[in-house]
């Protein structure tokens, strides 16, 4: 019941909420010491002492009205449990009174008569227990000295001037002459004159058009007990011919012996500018609303626990995953293993009011496993409390430009090696034209001139002489040749290459394609390091590696294993898989020539394996392959 019921006592005050059954009430008191100050300057208008008691019955604080009697009694007994106190026989009464509250959780009161051996005399005191507390662990304990006989109307006039300065305009209606009374406030509030308004009719009429049937079904439904207390919210027309919200609350103090009411009283309590604010809520709700669910780019709502609490339809259409289903899991499940964690130390500063937002780069690994690169755009909201509520995340999808970045960065690498290449072998063939040029003139003359003149030379001196030319000019071809090879393997810039992080670049730069197909990459290095130019090493390795991710098969867990061993003093490398392998009786002699293609649809230009063959032998090495159809393919590399 939304007022402070008096036990047995045939009044009530209505000013104070006794539960607070929504965001109204909540709103009307939002700061805890404020409720409190609130309430108790209410109660010390109808009682002398007020009295907070916690649920184990200490006496936590007490308030005096000014000129009241015993002013000792704060120094006596705040902060003291009542069971600690002996020889106080109305402290001892109120004790059964606290305890039946919080029993029950109804207000409980009567009238005790105490003999005050102090003062020589006997005090009728009005004992009121109320559970009005903001804090459902504290009750008021309200005392009051009242004389013997008073008109119970004198004390109900007190409660309604109290309510009357709480700011409420208060109402008290006779059910059976349909008549109604309103206090000075109720008047001032809506702008009427006394005896304006004196009858249900007039105050129905001014009721909204479009709230006169819930507000007469909520009075209805309190009437016939199927609620527990009148609550409800309309406009109300005031003089000036202007609406007011109002939130109107009541309770029947009095009925007839067959249970009809016959005597309503309650509050008018004006709300127009909470009305205005809810309605500037609703306002900004339904454009965050739109904004969030038309959005072209990922919008969630992340409590600081990691749970999703809302998200839109980009977000499940990146992910795969149903709203349901991500309401389900925690924000970590389906962020990529790597990535876990490395925007902790921005969501320390978000929370530290250090930064308004933050951007990041994010993998998340979709419900079929593919692996998603996002930036993502991070905000907090805080409650009324300045409390982190939740977090705000748009998420842009970059999976296709991240892609498109990594191929770019590559295919620049081996654009910039062949450019370096070419023009260091242009530079050395020339040079090797001046060497031949020099060498083999004097040989290729003296033949020509034998030749020409065959009859100045015995045919046997002339024969010989011919062949020590032949010889000779064999002689420097050869050295030549080996002049050649020497410089042009001289000029090329060796590194020393560690497999496992030459590996381990390539398989970040796949991890996408890995992660998705469950690929399994086993990796033994004996020989762990190879001289040789990185450049070349990491092409070799990344279209041999990339070729086992492509032509893997569905039907199986797909497996790549990287090894080097020695043979014969000469290191090798092989890179095996257990994918769809090619038919070498059919292909055995265009395995490594350009633009073949041995397997449709699988976005296959035929030249990978032609680049690294030419770049292998370019460096004296050799590759080789080993394959049968459905059991994949092994090729291995001899440096």
């Amino acid at each position: 019941m939304d007022c402070l019921h008096l036990g047995n006592s045939p009044f009530c005050i209505y000013a104070i909420p006794l539960q607070w059954p929504g965001t109204a009430e909540k709103d009307m008191y939002h700061d805890h010491d404020n409720q409190v100050e609130t309430i108790v300057k209410t109660l010390l208008q109808v009682g002398e002492r007020v009295v907070e008691v916690s649920r184990d019955q200490v006496m936590t604080r007490i308030w005096e009205r000014d000129g009241a009697p015993l002013g000792a009694f704060r120094s006596h007994y705040e902060g003291k449990k009542i069971s600690e106190i002996r020889n106080d026989s109305t402290i001892a009464k109120c004790r059964e009174l606290i305890t039946e509250a919080f029993a029950t959780g109804r207000n409980t009161y009567t009238e005790y008569v105490s003999h005050n051996n102090d003062i020589a005399a006997v005090l009728t005191l009005s004992l009121r227990v109320l559970a009005c507390h903001p804090d459902k662990d504290y009750v008021f304990l309200v005392i009051d000295n009242i004389s013997k006989g008073r008109e119970n109307t004198l004390v109900e006039d007190r409660w309604k001037l109290a309510l009357d300065a709480s700011g409420h305009g208060v109402w008290d209606a006779n059910m059976e002459e349909k008549t109604i009374f309103f206090s000075d406030k109720w008047e001032q509030l809506f702008g009427y004159g006394a005896k304006e308004i004196t009858n249900f009719a007039q105050w129905s009429s001014k009721i909204h058009p479009d709230d006169v049937a819930l507000a007469q079904k909520k009075m209805q439904d309190y009437i016939d007990g199927r609620s527990p207390g009148y609550y409800a919210e309309m406009r109300y027309l005031c003089k000036n011919g202007t609406y007011k919200w109002i939130l109107s609350r009541g309770v029947v103090i009095e009925r007839k012996k067959d249970g009809t009411p016959l005597r309503f009283i309650g509050t008018h309590v004006d709300i127009s500018d909470r009305k205005r604010a809810e309605l500037e809520l609703r306002k900004a709700e339904e454009m965050f609303e739109n904004s969030f669910h038309n959005s072209g780019s990922g919008k969630a709502l992340i409590a600081p626990s990691g749970k999703w609490l809302q998200v839109n339809n980009v977000i499940c259409e990146l992910t795969g995953y149903t709203t349901g289903e991500l309401m389900d899991i925690h924000y970590n499940d389906m962020t990529f293993p790597e990535d876990i964690g490395n925007d902790i130390p921005l969501i320390q500063k978000l929370l530290a009011k250090e930064i308004p937002s933050y951007t990041i780069e994010k993998r998340y690994v979709t419900k079929d496993r593919r692996v998603l690169s996002t930036v993502i755009i991070v905000t907090l909201v805080r409650d009324s409390d300045d409390q982190p509520k939740f977090f705000v995340c748009e998420v842009i999808d970059r999976t296709a430009q991240q892609r498109a970045r990594d191929e770019l960065k590559r295919k620049n690498q081996e654009l910039e090696t062949a450019s370096a290449n070419l023009l260091g072998r242009f530079n050395q063939l020339e040079e090797l034209n001046h060497m031949i040029a020099h060498n083999l003139r004097g040989p290729a003359r003296n033949i020509a001139f034998l030749s020409e003149r065959s009859g100045i030379f015995p045919d046997e001196e002339a024969l010989k002489m011919i062949n020590e030319a032949g010889n000779s000019l064999l002689t420097n071809l050869d050295m030549m040749v080996e002049i050649a090879r020497i410089k042009l393997d001289k000029e090329i810039q060796y590194d020393s290459c560690n497999l496992a992080d030459i590996v381990a670049r390539i398989t970040s730069q796949l991890q996408g394609d890995i992660y998705q197909n469950s690929i399994k990459v086993i990796q033994k290095f004996p020989v762990s390091e190879i001289s040789y130019p990185a450049i070349y090493l990491e092409s070799i390795l990344y279209n041999l590696i990339s070729n086992a991710i492509k032509y893997r098969r569905e039907d199986i867990e797909p497996t790549i294993q990287i090894t080097t061993r020695t043979i014969d003093g000469k290191t090798q490398l092989s890179v095996k898989d257990n994918g769809l392998g090619i038919d070498l009786s059919k292909y055995s002699d265009k395995i490594f020539k350009l633009n073949q293609v041995f397997h449709q649809g699988h976005d296959s230009k035929g030249v990978g394996l032609f680049i690294t063959k030419t770049q292998i032998e370019s460096l004296g090495g050799t590759i080789e392959v080993k394959s049968k159809p459905n059991e994949g393919s092994e090729f291995i590399v001899t440096f």
